[in-house]
C-alpha cells in the first residue's frame, strides 16, 4: 500500500521496485516459517514418494537456511527504504536503513 503511494494514474518504476521488494520480503518470511515449522517437527521437509524416504535437515543446515533468508531479507528491506526514500519531499523523515 505504501509503495502504491507514489503513483498517480500510472504505475511508476519505483512503484515496481518497491512491489518487487516486497515479494521478495513475503518469500522470505514463508522460507523462515517453513524452517521453524520444520525444526518444531510441524512440517516434513518433503521430497521423496510421498513425502516418504526424506531426510529432515539438521539443526545446522535449519540454521545456515535462516540466516541466508535474514541476510537476503535484511538487502530486500534495504533496497526497498531506498526506493522508498528517493525523491521524498524534505517534510518527510526518511526511512531507516537496517
Amino acid at each position: 500500500l505504501y509503495a502504491a503511494t507514489f503513483s498517480d494514474s500510472s504505475i511508476t518504476p519505483k512503484t515496481k521496485a518497491m512491489k518487487a521488494e516486497v515479494e521478495t520480503l513475503r518469500e522470505v518470511v514463508d522460507g523462515m516459517n517453513k524452517a521453524a515449522k520444520i525444526a518444531l517437527g510441524e512440517e516434513s521437509a518433503g521430497g521423496g514418494l510421498f513425502g516418504i524416504g526424506s531426510k529432515k535437515p539438521s539443526t545446522s543446515e535449519l540454521s545456515k537456511q535462516v540466516q541466508e533468508l535474514y541476510i537476503k531479507g535484511g538487502n530486500a528491506y534495504n533496497a526497498y527504504v531506498f526506493a522508498a526514500n528517493d525523491g521524498l519531499p524534505l517534510q518527510l523523515n526518511k526511512l531507516p536503513f537496517l
